[in-house]
């Protein structure tokens, strides 16, 4: 299993990331019949929508896989997932064919674990959750919270976020980083000057402080 080294820049500092194993899953994974969603054999096109997820963990960056809710079911037959990763950049499509249907951040996790069980991240195997109080097996106490940050404000919102509100992308871009895949890092400020503003979304366990 290839191991992939992801950089992370935020704005004058470099962060320091954990790798996490990338392998495209197969048919001897997880079976498809446990994604929260019925397989498409296509990718949707009646929305086609770019949220970027971060992941951050005592101010050390996780890289989210590639393939996330992709399978190749053998014989030629794919497996989408309306909501999945063709990377490990943290940009998610969603290519849906409900031009209504909503869709989470706890729904991108439950598609996560469904697509791979568990994360490899740094030297650990962490479960692959997202409550109001825990990330990746990491809980809220009295000295660390987990908190959800959209376009850099806090919200209460957790698991229950909709993410079809929130495009990092505009129906200018026509290549990375959201088309069709990203190259590269896409966190601004790289490319806040080439495409705007997009909105972001960031799940971090961070020390309060208190003691």
């Amino acid at each position: 299993m290839p191991w992939v080294p992801i950089v992370l820049l935020s704005a004058g500092a470099l962060a320091v990331i954990f790798t996490v194993a990338q392998m495209v899953p197969s048919p001897e994974g997880p079976r498809a019949s446990a994604f929260p969603y019925p397989c498409l054999g296509m990718e949707g096109e009646l929305q086609h929508i770019h949220p970027y997820l971060r992941i951050v963990l005592d101010g050390r960056a996780v890289t989210i896989p590639a393939y996330i809710g992709i399978r190749n079911l053998g014989g030629g037959n794919g497996c989408f997932e309306p909501v999945h990763t063709h990377d490990a950049s943290g940009i998610v499509h969603i290519e849906s064919n409900s031009a209504t249907q909503e869709y989470t951040l706890g729904d991108f996790f439950a598609i996560w674990r469904a697509t791979y069980g568990t994360a490899d991240v740094g030297d650990s195997t962490l479960p692959i959750n997202y409550t109001i109080g825990e990330l990746l097996g990491h809980t809220a106490d009295r000295t660390h919270a987990v908190r959800l940050l959209v376009d850099g404000k806090p919200s209460q919102a957790g698991p229950a976020l909709v993410l079809n509100r929130l495009d990092y992308c505009t129906s200018m871009m026509k290549d990375p980083p959201c088309y069709p895949t990203a190259s590269g890092d896409p966190y601004p400020p790289l490319l806040m000057t080439k495409y705007g503003t997009g909105h972001t979304i960031v799940v971090e366990y961070v020390a309060t402080g208190a003691s």
